[in-house]
């Protein structure tokens, strides 16, 4: 077995569609970001070129960047919660997974890891991996479990 087999990547599985959408999405909401700095990569590079005389910096920036982020401030913070509903409401693709073939026999022998930790982890909302600097898992900490009745 190689590590890549081990490593669950499904965006190969995705249509061609989709993966052109979230790449678009991903440009897109990369591109507003980047705009929201806008102003104040404008500001530095009026300063440093010194477009603004030195004795009216403090005034200038004052002028051109506090109303600018307050106003963006308020775009993002009612657009993003927005945005991130609607994403996550869409159907997204679910191909059989070439990964399923593996059970937890497989991961336990690879990654040395202890059977009935593993397991344990497996039903968890949250689980820590620590690895060494060679990426190599040392140990699994899980934080929320889901018991049976409290899945239901």
């Amino acid at each position: 077995m190689s590590v890549e087999t081990l490593i669950i990547n499904k965006r190969h599985e995705l249509p061609k569609r989709k993966k052109w959408f979230w790449d678009a999405l991903t440009i897109g909401l990369w591109l507003g970001f980047i705009y929201l700095w806008k102003p104040v990569l404008v500001i530095f590079y009026k300063i440093i070129t010194l477009e603004v005389p030195a004795d009216e910096i403090a005034d200038w920036i004052y002028e051109n960047i506090s109303s600018v982020t307050f106003e963006h401030a308020v775009f993002v913070l009612s657009v993003t919660p927005i945005i991130l509903f609607i994403l996550s409401r869409l159907n997204r693709h679910r191909a059989p997974s070439e990964h399923l073939i593996y059970h937890a026999d497989d991961y336990v022998d690879y990654f040395n890891l202890n059977k009935a930790q593993l397991e344990k982890c497996a039903n968890s909302q949250l689980v820590t991996v620590y690895h060494d600097d060679h990426g190599h898992i040392i140990d699994l900490k899980n934080q929320i479990s889901i018991t049976p009745a409290s899945a239901g």
